[in-house]
């Protein structure tokens, strides 16, 4: 009776009492109503009625509920305490890593500063040598500095002397082109006169020719035909003008001549080209390694001149001298038709005056442009005359001056050689022109 009295109301640690009458558990203890609320409804038969009884109840039940609560501030503690050592393990782990980077780095700053003493040092030294290296430089900055201004004198003095210099070397070159100017023009007016008379000696060979054929035909019909021409048949031809008679024999030397004057115009026609170019250069300075004989300037040839002079006007007489046997054989051929009686063989010569007639116009063409172009060589002849005077005239001022002698300097110019053209007498203004690309610029110095 009474354990199941005592197990009734006081309970066990596992097992609650049976009933209770004045529960007094918190919100907080549902775990301990769980358990309790299956056994205060289960009330025992047997009613307790002492007051000692229900206070020890009620203290076992306190007691109880003090356990209960012990536990579970237990059960916090110990898993405060877990998350405590949990908490404690991490912070000593970063410490360790905190702990660990700063000896890291204090290793670091240690090493850097290892590094700048090092470079401090050597910092050090180089401004040493730097120092040293400067002073040297300003020496020699102020030597080159001393040097310079005596080179800009000397370079001032060279300079007022190469304009003196150079003035009259321009002096000089702008006669040299007015000389060049003056060749090129009777250079072209050579050509032309050539290419006018190899034109010519064509015209009189063709004439020659149809002279011949027209004798030949003439005398046949002369032969044939009877006197007393009609009247009407010549009238057209009054206007001819009558020339006096003149031997047959100029026909023939006109191409003699015109030979002559072709073989005079190629065999002197370079040297005539030189001629100004060796007006306009003084004289020739030869180098050491090369002789005398070798490069020598071309005298002047005045006599050629003269004779292509000569050639011309003797071509032009004799030109003059073929119109007159035209005129002479436009007299034949009108007489022929007074004597002829015939319509047809008045036509033929009638034909044949009117090609006479065409022919000594064209041949008083050629009469005037030659005329045209003689006195256009007898100027261009005065003009390097009178050109070759002056340069003469001033090499003599140059020489009689011996101090404007000194500050001359010598250029290479171009000299032509006297015995290559002497080889080939046959030579062109374009060969020549072409040996004269050919020369060296260095091997001959000109003397200015």
């Amino acid at each position: 009776m009474d354990s199941e009295l005592m197990h009734s109301i006081v309970g066990s640690y596992r097992k609650p009492p049976e009933r209770m009458f004045a529960p007094s558990f918190t919100q907080n203890d549902e775990l301990s109503r769980n358990h309790l609320s299956v056994n205060f409804e289960v009330t025992s038969p047997k009613k307790l009625h002492s007051p000692n009884s229900q206070a020890l109840i009620l203290a076992l039940k306190t007691l109880q509920e003090k356990i209960h609560r012990l536990e579970l501030e237990r059960t916090q503690a110990e898993d405060n305490l877990n998350i405590l050592s949990r908490e404690a393990a991490q912070y000593k782990k970063a410490l360790e890593d905190e702990t660990n980077e700063r000896n890291l780095v204090h290793q670091e700053l240690i090493k850097q500063k290892k590094d700048i003493s090092i470079q401090l040092s050597s910092a050090q030294a180089r401004c040493t040598l730097l120092e040293k290296q400067l002073e040297y430089t300003k020496r020699m900055v102020l030597n080159v500095e001393r040097e310079k201004n005596m080179i800009l004198e000397q370079q001032t003095q060279l300079q007022r002397e190469k304009e003196q210099d150079q003035m009259k070397l321009q002096a000089k070159l702008e006669k040299l082109d007015l000389l060049e100017k003056e060749c090129f023009k009777l250079t072209t007016t050579q050509k032309t006169a050539e290419d006018k008379i190899k034109h010519l000696e064509e015209k009189l060979k063709e004439e020659e020719h149809q002279r011949k054929l027209f004798q030949d035909k003439a005398s046949q019909k002369t032969k044939s035909l009877r006197r007393g021409p009609p009247q009407q048949m010549y009238s057209k031809f009054g206007s001819v003008p009558m020339v006096a008679e003149k031997p047959a024999r100029a026909c023939h030397s006109v191409n003699a001549s015109v030979q002559n004057l072709l073989q005079m115009v190629q065999h002197y026609g370079p040297q005539i080209l030189q001629k100004p170019a060796e007006a306009a250069e003084p004289r020739c300075l030869y180098k050491p390694a090369r002789t005398a004989s070798q490069c020598k300037a071309v005298p002047p040839d005045s006599r050629t001149s003269v004779s292509i002079c000569d050639n011309l006007s003797e071509l032009l007489m004799e030109m003059q001298e073929e119109l007159d046997q035209m005129g002479v054989e436009h007299q034949e051929l009108l007489n022929q038709m007074k004597e002829t009686e015939s319509h047809t063989v008045c036509e033929d010569i009638e034909c044949e005056l009117e090609h006479l007639v065409k022919k000594m116009e064209i041949k008083r063409e050629q009469i005037s442009k030659l005329m045209k172009h003689q006195d256009s060589v007898r100027k261009l002849q005065q003009k390097v005359q009178n050109s070759k005077m002056r340069e003469a005239s001033y090499i003599q001022r140059e020489d009689s001056n011996p101090k404007g002698l000194k500050n001359i300097k010598y250029s290479p110019r171009k000299c032509l050689v006297n015995h290559s053209l002497q080889k080939n007498s046959n030579f062109h203004p374009t060969q020549v022109h072409n040996l004269q690309m050919k020369l060296r610029r260095d091997d001959i110095m000109w003397e200015q």
